[in-house]
């Protein structure tokens, strides 16, 4: 099976801020995770909202089986991947390609 989108964020300065207006905007509804992080809790996509500061664009997290396995390969085609981050939901790992696009790799944990 291919490797699809699994989960996204989207990089804000405040989550507070940014809760009251995408609810309002789009009807999310959020569980806030850690002072860091909230998850909204009403969409199919799998997303969440996450203060490291605004951008431009949304992370793309694909979901894989198996980090470890996916982080080889893309050492072997030619890429680069920082550290593995374990969470609630799972584990993952940023990674860039062999011409410097960055996405990131999510292994995700039993019920998410």
């Amino acid at each position: 099976m291919a490797v699809e989108l699994g989960y996204y964020t989207l990089s804000v300065e405040d989550l507070d801020r940014a809760a009251a207006f995408y609810g309002a905007l789009f009807g999310w509804e959020f569980r806030r995770e850690h002072e860091t992080y909230l998850h909204v809790t009403n969409t199919a996509v799998p997303m969440g909202l996450t203060a490291t500061g605004p951008s431009s664009q949304p992370n793309m997290y694909y979901s894989v089986g198996d980090v470890d396995v996916v982080i080889k390969r893309v050492h072997e085609l030619g890429g680069t991947t920082g550290e593995i981050i374990e969470s609630k939901s799972g584990r993952g790992c940023a990674c860039t390609d062999d011409q410097g696009t960055e996405i990131s790799i999510w292994q995700p944990a039993r019920g998410f």
